[in-house]
């Protein structure tokens, strides 16, 4: 088929509806058939469409795609936009000539813009931005191919997708990893590379894709209003020396920046992601009159502060002109990150999606895990090395070891990300409920990363000689400190007031959270204790053949499960108190539920539910939230839990996919079957699940709503995949080819028996 007998344009609309996997085939081939001057005209087009400019967000769906829902789909998105894929070989066919594309400054987040158009930006963008001659304002970017894909690409995940498609909203957890997750950390481990000697591939691109940069900074335009957080210097450039910037000087860097020798030859797509990723993300919007971004946003995030720690940590060893980059690329993020980690926590909903939140604050501030490995010749690396898990490479893992003195450096220039970050996050901690697993590893995940060895030591001699070069005397004066010589307070984020970690008013608040957590571990091992108890008396009351068939047949009852979860939580929970204890030097006091008793006030006719359907742990005490438990029942489907190690994976997935058939397809017969009152529904009753009301909460409006579904009476497969019945139901089979020498034979005695077993059930119902 000849495309130059078609209309080129309406061939791509054609292609837009085809479905994802032939979309990408149709478009691989017309991008190795097509003209260069027509790969120009339908470019745009098409990243467009791929990030959804224009029609919602959404595009061809790489935040929505994960292996789970759509595994043929995900691995054609993989491939198709991975580094050597199909679209980034069209950005590097474009880049053979210098061909820009407009980039509107409506697309970027707010911050961004007001930062372009303030000309409080950086020089990176001084060869970028189309300025109005006559207003002497940006009006917009000019970009090649391959920093118009990637810009698009950065910015597509600050759409609020979970907000505007539901779909998307249940793929962004921890266990679902999508399209653009992956995408992200393939990005960033190819462009910032963790090894020194890693060479960004492909290597014959045009050396006149970037302009050169002059050493004497770009005059501001005339700012709009001054920067929010953070003061920007204007006359810093990514490849800018100390050397004095005399005419002479500058015109041989301008000469060595148009020969093959410059700099930017070799790492200017490194610096473009650099600046796009660090940049756009990190001025996301983050107040009260936006959408809170998804739990992903944060995630993908991570991932970049991970891969910013690697690509920096091997500076020392990098001989390049890309030594450069990595140098600069710690003070980069360093000025933004504060800022972004305190306006996020403001308003993330306290439950235990925070702890998202919290492991990006953790990342950052523990530059030595993220260390290049020799022997980690690729992305993926080896043992634990992958993005599917990390998101990074070059993460290092094993036991607990002191903090090199190498970081010293790192932990006195970010010291208020150390300190001020736990101050502010310490109340949240107090109000949250520690009878939740998923809380007790959020406090469990804090408490180890502070308790490390010598870390506390370090942080509290920073902290002293920080605080004496500001003057404790007055808080007012820590927002003022010397700006003459290079000293190493320079980029710190000073607030208008700092509050010491290691002072009286923590070490009060510390005592308070011990206090929390103390009382919580109380309830839960009264809680414990209950529910064995139940479970002792459940088994009391079944007959021995009723004991029989159970441990065969039937799973693990929810109160086991709840055992299993909650049996882990007082040995965490004393473990986090002692480490505090030492940390901040707090006196340990024996508390009772004696005294837990004595000390409460008289029981309150109170919910966390309100009539709003709205769940506000700010306003609920452990006391309040451990009153509540007794109201709150199983919301999850049996059906849809985790699957478990005593299950076979693949088939659990495919007679989950049965039953949901079955069910969809005599839904009202198997309703009516379990509503009659004859021995039919007594004998069904044993084999259905019961109705149910399935509770779930959603966070996508920056608080958590309790939304519910009820579920009828169903049939669920399940248990066939449990090993016990597989080994059963071999044995029978075994015992029928030994015996009649037929397989089948020994099933349907199997099966007999199992209908006797829920005959037997249904009468004594």
């Amino acid at each position: 088929m000849a495309f130059y007998n078609e209309n080129l344009g309406n061939r791509i609309m054609e292609l837009f509806s085809y479905p994802i996997p032939d979309r990408c085939v149709e478009l691989t081939q017309l991008f190795e058939r097509c003209s260069l001057r027509e790969l120009q005209d339908i470019f745009p087009g098409i990243v467009q469409s791929v990030f959804g400019i224009g029609s919602g967000g959404l595009g061809w769906g790489l935040r929505a795609t994960t292996k789970e829902n759509s595994p043929m789909c995900f691995d054609i998105l993989h491939d198709f936009f991975s580094p050597m894929g199909s679209m980034l070989r069209l950005c590097y066919r474009l880049l053979n000539e210098a061909i820009k594309f407009e980039f509107s400054l409506d697309l970027l987040p707010h911050k961004v813009s007001e930062m372009i158009q303030s000309g409080q930006y950086s020089l990176f963008y001084a060869d970028l931005v189309n300025i109005d001659p006559f207003r002497r304002q940006v009006t917009s970017l000019l970009l090649n191919a391959f920093d118009y894909y990637m810009l698009h690409f950065v910015i597509h995940a600050t759409f609020p997708l979970h907000k505007m498609y539901p779909a998307a909203l249940q793929v962004h957890n921890e266990r679902m990893k999508t399209v653009y997750f992956f995408l992200t950390a393939e990005y960033l481990c190819t462009f910032l590379p963790g090894n020194p000697d890693a060479i960004v591939y492909p290597t014959n691109i045009c050396t006149s894709v970037k302009a050169p940069q002059p050493l004497q900074p770009v005059q501001p335009l005339q700012p709009q209003r001054s920067p929010k957080y953070l003061k920007i210097p204007t006359n810093t450039s990514l490849f800018q020396t100390d050397a004095p910037s005399t005419s002479a000087a500058a015109a041989a860097a301008v000469q060595a920046a148009r020969s093959c020798e410059s700099p930017r030859t070799h790492s200017w797509r490194t610096e473009s992601v650099l600046h796009f990723f660090v940049d756009t993300w990190l001025r996301y919007d983050i107040d009260e009159a936006r959408d809170l971004p998804s739990s992903e946003f944060i995630r993908v995030v991570r991932i970049l502060v991970k891969q910013v720690h690697t690509f920096s940590n091997s500076m020392h060893m990098d001989h390049t002109p890309m030594a450069i980059l990595r140098k600069l690329a710690h003070p980069m993020i360093k000025t933004r990150i504060y800022p972004f980690l305190k306006s996020i926590i403001g308003r993330w909903p306290l439950d235990s999606s925070l702890s998202v939140v919290l492991e990006l604050w953790l990342s950052y501030i523990q530059p030595w895990r993220y260390l290049f490995d020799g022997q980690n010749t690729n992305c993926y690396g080896s043992g634990n090395v992958n993005p599917a898990t990390s998101g990074v490479c070059g993460m290092t893992t094993g036991n607990e070891v002191a903090v090199s003195q190498r970081f010293s450096t790192f932990i006195a220039e970010n010291l208020v990300i150390y300190t001020q970050v736990f101050v502010y996050i310490l109340p949240r901690f107090e109000r949250l409920d520690f009878t939740s697993f998923r809380n007790v590893i959020m406090l469990h995940r804090l408490v180890k990363v502070f308790g490390q060895p010598n870390l506390p030591t370090m942080l509290c001699q920073a902290e002293q000689a920080y605080v004496c070069q500001l003057g404790i005397d007055s808080p007012r004066k820590h927002s003022v400190y010397s700006r003459h010589g290079k000293s190493e307070w320079d980029g710190i984020f000073h607030e208008e007031s700092y509050t010491p970690l290691f002072g009286p008013r923590v070490k009060c608040e510390i005592e308070q959270v011990i206090k929390t957590v103390c009382i919580s571990r109380l309830y839960v091992l009264q809680e414990i204790d209950n529910i064995r108890h139940d479970i002792v008396e459940q088994r009391k009351s079944h007959s021995f053949l009723r004991k029989m068939f159970a441990s065969l047949f039937e799973d693990i009852s929810p109160a086991e499960l709840k055992l299993q979860e909650i049996g882990k939580i007082p040995d965490i929970l004393d473990l986090a108190v002692r480490s505090l204890s030492i940390m901040f030097d707090v006196r340990l006091s024996e508390i009772t539920m004696e005294q837990v008793h004595d000390r409460s006030s008289p029981p309150l006719n109170f919910s966390a539910y309100d009539s709003s359907d709205y769940l506000d742990f700010t306003k609920v005490t452990p006391t309040q939230m451990q009153s509540n438990l007794a109201n709150l029942s199983a919301t999850i489907d049996p059906a849809t839990l985790p699957i478990q190690d005593y299950e076979v994976k693949f088939l659990v997935r495919f007679l989950h996919k049965v039953s949901f058939r079955i069910n969809e397809m005599f839904g009202d017969e198997i309703e009516a079957l379990w509503c009659r009152s004859d021995f039919v529904g007594k004998f069904a009753r044993q084999l259905l699940y019961p109705p149910m009301t399935q509770q779930w909460f959603d966070k996508s409006r920056g608080v958590s709503e309790l939304c519910e579904e009820r579920l009828p009476a169903r049939i669920c497969l399940r248990p066939l995949a449990s090993y016990k019945v597989l080994g059963l139901m071999t044995f029978f089979m075994l015992a029928g080819y030994s015996l009649w020498h037929s397989p089948i034979f020994g099933l349907l005695i199997f099966i007999l028996i199992f209908s006797i077993y829920i005959t037997i059930l249904a009468l004594c119902a």
